[in-house]
């Protein structure tokens, strides 16, 4: 990864987290995280709703795919894992073909403090489409990530998602369901989003139609 696709990646990873969409309205998007023993019902473990103010990055794919490739990149020398490398590598972008759509949010358990701060991030990469006209994104894969500052973080590969967008200059808003693949633990993602189109140049520096 060249210097200038590492502050690609960087930028794109300040767009997400830092730079909310200008819109009337505040679309609201829910998680929802669940242990399915072997035996007896699902147990929903986590429950959070909130505003997503996402980015749209186009002529681009995700770098990692897979939860292993991810945990592998967030690796220390001691062989533990480090929250802030996992989420610089669910963010790596190379240039590509498709679509990726950035997400990332912060959530504070009630009365729990900076301890308890958990931070989710979303990640998916889609074919080709046009940004510039509403309509779905397709073969979208990718993962969300909730994230603490305490090792072991988790990481849910999302095998069905659904993403419309319509477009408004340089900004789109849209909607998304999406789940985890089958295991004894999983994640299901619904609602709507916001978001900014930008777009991942062949030298590495990303075009925008719209200051955030």
């Amino acid at each position: 990864m060249n210097v200038r696709l590492a502050w690609t990646a960087a930028l794109a990873a300040v767009l997400v987290s830092g730079c909310a969409v200008r819109s009337s309205r505040l679309p609201g998007l829910e998680m929802r995280f669940y242990e399915s023993p072997v035996e007896g019902a699902p147990k929903e473990r986590f429950h959070e709703k909130f505003t997503l103010n996402a980015t749209l990055v186009g002529d681009a794919s995700l770098r990692y795919f897979k939860p292993s490739e991810l945990l592998k990149a967030a690796e220390t020398g001691s062989g533990e894992g480090d929250p802030q490398r996992l989420m610089r590598a669910a963010r790596t972008l190379v240039p590509g073909e498709g679509v990726v759509l950035l997400g990332t949010v912060r959530s504070a358990a009630a009365g729990g403090g900076s301890v308890k701060l958990a931070i989710y991030s979303l990640a998916l990469a889609c074919e080709e489409t046009d940004l510039d006209k509403p309509g779905d994104l397709r073969g979208c894969k990718g993962y969300v990530l909730r994230v603490t500052r305490t090792w072991p973080a988790e990481v849910y590969a999302l095998e069905e998602a659904t993403v419309s967008l319509i477009p408004e200059g340089g900004t789109a808003h849209g909607r998304i369901r999406a789940r985890s693949e089958p295991g004894a633990f999983k994640a299901e993602l619904e609602g709507e989003f916001a978001a900014s189109i930008v777009e991942l140049g062949s030298g590495g520096e990303v075009a925008s139609g719209s200051s955030p």
